[in-house]
């Protein structure tokens, strides 16, 4: 639903990807303030930040963090712009599936069961069919208004 809001916002109302993430920080700061200051970890949390950032390397990884942070919500905003939230939501399934297998891989621990290669496969196949599917589509309409023309 979040991802339909942003498509929405995007095409029919002409937003940018950085208008929609201002107007979503701006709408969520409410929320997460009251959430802050109702679980009591506001006073905790700025003490702490305090004491850390003296730190350099604290405050490099939480600029780098922050960065990071930014440039994902402003991919994901603007690849819902562009295609579609289905489109988003696949992407986002093959790059889970992506990071699952160079977990396997790279981290070891994990025992690799009929079970895990399975959903892997599946998992994978609907992506790439998904794909397959929308470049068709659009290849069709382009012949379309190719002939129209």
């Amino acid at each position: 639903m979040y991802l339909v809001l942003v498509e929405k916002s995007g095409t029919e109302d002409g937003l940018s990807s950085i208008e929609i993430m201002f107007y979503n920080s701006f709408l969520s700061l409410p929320f997460l303030s009251f959430l802050i200051i109702a679980t009591g970890e506001f006073p905790n949390s700025v003490l702490l930040l305090l004491a850390k950032c003296s730190y350099l390397p604290f405050l490099v990884i939480l600029v780098l963090s922050l960065v990071m942070g930014i440039v994902l919500n402003f991919t994901v905003f603007l690849c819902t712009i562009v295609n579609s939230a289905l489109t988003t939501t696949i992407v986002g399934v093959l790059k889970g599936v992506g990071s699952t297998t160079q977990g396997f891989v790279l981290l070891g621990g994990v025992e690799v069961h009929a079970l895990n290669v399975s959903g892997l496969v599946v998992n994978t196949a609907g992506g790439v069919w998904y794909s397959y599917a929308k470049y068709r589509q659009k290849k069709k309409l382009n012949r379309l208004s190719y002939c129209l023309i």
